[in-house]
């Protein structure tokens, strides 16, 4: 019997969580089953490198040599249709597709086809939708709407974003499953192995009692960092005899104006910002708490990640993964969202009660490795594949 072909597709290869999830599943799918292809819009980004060999990797960019048109609608017209040729090229059995952004690309293309598609939402739409969607909002949403309701599926990777999504996008109720995020445990700790080799991070010399924090993500107003860094600096002035570490991972454009706070509040030997790092699970196994400052995620993979990492976590109880992944407050601490003092309050916990962090930090990697492994996720994705598949198989 040959192979289900399946076509993967995303904007670029970019250090996000959508990105790294692609290629954790794109590394772990079943290659007796399914023959995968990569469809990105641009061939760029630190996680093109760690892409499977065996996957075909093709973008539109290198695809299509036109010059731009500044006529509305143009360039996207041409993504589709070029997406659609090569879902014909490769013979394409199902498509499957991650971020809103690509869904307007690949399920229409898909669609244009008649080759079955699965699209993927990844954050909660009724708080992610306005900050990256750019022109033309409502025609996007409206469009959405119309593939959405025409894909053989569609899947959010938490229950909480399942339903924004289907009241976000006026969808049938039930009609957005859900496919939880996957960890590759084994990839985690072999990388949270290595040592920080940062005289800053690990304090040299500092003697005081240092405490490392440490969070990761696109640096911008809505992964909530500037407010942890005004915490930092609350917390720094309040517990004198301690010497804080803030590590803040990623890239985004809001490094400038994170920059800019950071020397304002004269904080330059306590925050830095490393940009993003292929090591990044050392410096979760490495710090004494991850902060998730977020005001809205959808499955969020560096909490995961470092509860793998047996680093105690403390997350924004923000729309929609948070809550979800730390069972409400079983696996780790839940705060407000956007409550500065209420974030404070809760890593000065961490700060001055050692055995606070013992609390969560086994049960929570158990819980992780139970139900958020790799494999498990890759299975399910794959029954989904496999099922989609079938209605143009049968044909």
């Amino acid at each position: 019997m040959s192979r289900i072909k399946v076509v993967f597709s995303i904007g670029s290869m970019h250090g996000g969580g959508a990105e790294r999830q692609l290629v954790s599943l794109l590394r772990h799918l079943d290659r007796t089953r399914f023959e995968p292809f990569l469809y990105l819009v641009y061939r760029s980004g630190p996680l093109l490198t760690e892409l499977p060999d065996d996957v075909p990797t093709d973008a539109f960019e290198s695809r299509n040599t036109k010059p731009p048109t500044k006529f509305p609608g143009a360039m996207h017209r041409r993504r589709v249709c070029d997406m659609s040729r090569f879902l014909r090229e490769v013979q394409a059995d199902v498509s499957y597709d991650r971020t809103f952004l690509m869904t307007l690309i690949a399920a229409a293309a898909a669609q244009q086809v008649a080759v079955p598609n699965i699209s993927t939402i990844v954050t909660d739409p009724m708080y992610g939708f306005r900050s990256v969607a750019g022109r033309f909002q409502s025609v996007k949403r409206k469009r959405l709407r119309k593939l959405y309701s025409q894909s053989a599926s569609v899947v959010a990777n938490s229950s909480g974003a399942a339903r924004s999504a289907e009241s976000f996008y006026g969808l049938a109720p039930q009609s957005v499953g859900t496919l939880y995020n996957g960890v590759d445990m084994e990839d985690v700790l072999q990388k949270s192995s290595t040592k920080i080799d940062d005289d800053w991070w690990n304090a040299t010399g500092s003697g005081r009692k240092v405490f490392r924090i440490v969070t990761a993500g696109r640096l911008n107003q809505e992964k909530g960092f500037y407010l942890l860094v005004d915490a930092i600096s609350r917390l720094r002035d309040r517990n004198p005899d301690v010497d804080f570490r803030l590590a803040i991972l990623g890239e985004g454009d809001g490094r400038r104006t994170l920059e800019a706070q950071v020397a304002d509040l004269q904080l330059q030997n306590t925050v830095r910002l490393p940009g993003f790092r292929d090591e990044a699970a050392a410096w979760y196994k490495s710090a004494d708490l991850f902060v998730l400052p977020s005001f809205f995620e959808g499955m969020p993979n560096v909490l995961l990640e470092s509860m793998a990492c047996e680093t105690a976590v403390l997350s924004t109880d923000c729309p929609s993964g948070p809550a979800e992944i730390l069972g409400n407050g079983q696996y780790g601490v839940l705060c407000p969202t956007g409550d500065v003092i209420a974030l404070a309050v809760e890593i000065e916990k961490f700060v001055t009660d050692a055995g606070h962090a013992n609390r969560y930090t086994s049960i929570a990697a158990d819980h992780v490795r139970q139900n958020f492994s790799i494999s498990a996720a890759a299975e399910r994705l794959g029954d989904l594949l496999e099922t989609v598949a079938a209605t143009r198989l049968a044909e």
